[in-house]
């Protein structure tokens, strides 16, 4: 019975692991138009609250990580190297992308090209960094753990909250908002999340609660930072360190974590496959954009939602046949977390 629920669980987390890269794939192939008029003020639209569940692709990808790995308390040589790993992967894929732009777009070498895109893959930059604080706090009391959450819960997640209230009330503030706060480890937050719930239950109801909430949340974010700065709230970077992506994507964890679909086998492989090729998926649909963009006519308008959805699946579904056939080769080591 055990084995079956571990079998269940793990094609839980595939699952989740390609919905969290439908979502970055979304929210990076854009296209949609989010409803911000430029002199008005903004409610969000529909299609924008839809779009605000693409503040959930990051996020999933770190509580899916912390559910995997913070349990196993891996030792400083474990450590080292898949911190080693993340970090050769992150420069080389980064330079893949410079020697793309220089070939495809023909844009110069400059050192200013090089530091600009070295940091392309910046989530795998962020894992590493996740991977070594929590080895570091592994070797420490487990109070200490805590306490570096809820430094992190104060800020930049409650202090987001808190400009979007001030914010709502007078959209000209001085104030301004410091989105990613800590250079990203507001992921640390999600990596413990997911270990602290992968054994976690939750009533549906409540669930669906969070997820109303969490969107809620969201569109008062994007309300408030549309009226603030004069320009479409981004779905992505901006809404990661965010109470309403916090409670979205841990109702989408808790929801999908133990789905088993057994009576759909060719849809459950098929979300198996790009479960398995996730981390290829977030690496080659932007070095995909990077080559079709170029072909693409300058000042393409913006397509119906849908259409940008089946743009999202396809990138996705190229990405994973080219990350499937290199991860059969010698260097498929570069795509391993």
């Amino acid at each position: 019975m055990a084995g079956s629920v571990e079998k269940k669980r793990l094609f839980g987390y595939d699952a989740l692991k390609a919905l969290a890269a439908f979502f970055v794939v979304l929210y990076h192939v854009g296209m949609v138009d989010l409803g911000y008029r430029d002199g008005q003020y903004y409610f969000p639209t529909l299609v924008q609250v839809i779009w605000l569940l693409c503040a959930c692709g990051v996020p999933l990808f770190f509580m899916v990580n912390g559910a995997l790995t913070v349990h196993r308390g891996y030792d400083l040589k474990k450590t080292a190297i898949k911190v080693g790993r993340l970090v050769l992967a992150g420069v080389f894929w980064g330079l893949m992308v410079i020697g793309l732009k220089t070939f495809v777009r023909h844009e110069p070498f400059s050192l200013s090209l090089l530091v600009g895109n070295i940091d392309y893959y910046w989530f795998l930059f962020t894992l590493a960094a996740l991977y070594v604080i929590n080895y570091i706090l592994s070797l420490l009391p487990h109070w200490c753990r805590w306490v570096v959450v809820a430094v992190l819960l104060i800020y930049p997640f409650i202090t987001n909250l808190a400009w979007d209230i001030v914010t709502l009330r007078d959209p000209g503030t001085h104030l301004h908002s410091w989105r990613t706060g800590f250079f990203t480890l507001y992921g640390l937050v999600y990596l413990y999340a997911g270990d602290f719930l992968r054994q976690r239950h939750a009533c549906k109801w409540l669930l669906l609660l969070c997820v109303i909430l969490g969107l809620g949340l969201l569109a008062l974010e994007a309300t408030a930072f549309a009226n603030r700065y004069h320009h479409d709230f981004e779905t992505g970077n901006y809404a990661f360190p965010t109470i309403g992506a916090l409670l979205l994507t841990i109702a989408l964890f808790l929801w999908l974590r133990d789905c088993d679909l057994p009576q759909f086998p060719g849809l459950k492989r098929c979300i198996t496959f790009l479960g398995n090729n996730v981390l290829g998926i977030y690496i080659f649909h932007l070095m995909l954009m990077i080559v079709v963009g170029a072909f693409l006519p300058a000042g393409m308008g913006k397509v119906h939602p849908f259409v940008a959805v089946l743009v999202a699946l396809a990138y996705m579904i190229v990405s994973a046949g080219i990350s499937e056939l290199i991860r059969r080769s010698p260097a498929g080591f570069l795509l391993k977390l």
